[in-house]
């Protein structure tokens, strides 16, 4: 269950549980991008694979739909026990860079009236040893190529870069570091079909373990 108190810039969930995700042996990672509003798809994919994940990170391009999610936890204890500890957001060309958590009306007091959520457009997330390079895309021009996005992964130590925008699912193992994009959810290009992926990590191995998941329309 993921804990909402005072975000962190793209981040659902406390200090503790981002300390935990880094220290874990082992954790697997929901990837999510690109719903573009199709929320129905983001509330299936998370209540299907969210109680088998440490953290859900989403890729841009959809943050209302996450944000939606999140305001039915309060009302739904199915989907809150089924969001992850951690939930790592950054913003896609089609997103803004702020958002608002409405809270319901018997929350605290000094909760009212919502949660404040500032979201970056890339961000870095530790998890069993591994640090995940996290972006959207547009801004690295990986619909050309996937030579910037790399060469801002390995400049800040990443292991694994993720990114949306292209709408392709697309893996590949580069000089050492791990290329992931979980293809969209919604809207699915390249003759592809609507698509998320699961990443395993271990801190035993060198490289990830990437499934990808078909989503029914």
């Amino acid at each position: 269950m993921n804990c909402l108190e005072r975000p962190l810039p793209g981040i659902l969930g406390g200090e503790a549980d981002l300390d935990r995700l880094k220290r874990r042996d082992s954790s697997r990672l929901l990837v999510i991008s690109d719903s573009h509003g199709h929320y129905q798809a983001v509330e299936q994919i998370i209540k299907k694979q969210g109680p088998l994940c440490d953290a859900l990170l989403f890729a841009g391009d959809g943050i209302w739909d996450i944000v939606q999610y999140v305001e039915n936890t309060f009302t739904s204890s199915r989907l809150r026990d089924a969001l992850p500890p951690v939930v790592a957001l950054v913003a896609g060309n089609g997103d803004g860079d702020e958002y608002r958590i409405t809270l319901p009306s018997d929350a605290a007091p000094e909760e009212a009236p919502g949660l404040s959520l500032t979201v970056p457009d890339r961000l870095i997330v530790q998890a069993s040893g591994y640090q995940v390079f996290l972006t959207h895309g547009h801004r690295y021009s990986v619909d050309v190529s996937l030579d910037i996005l790399l060469a801002s992964a390995h400049a800040t130590a990443c292991d694994i870069a993720i990114y949306g925008h292209t709408h392709i699912p697309f893996t590949e193992e580069v000089s050492h570091l791990t290329a992931l994009n979980p293809g969209s959810v919604s809207r699915p290009r390249g003759n592809s079909h609507p698509s998320c992926a699961l990443l395993e990590l271990d801190s035993t191995r060198t490289q990830p373990i990437v499934r990808f998941i078909h989503v029914k329309a």
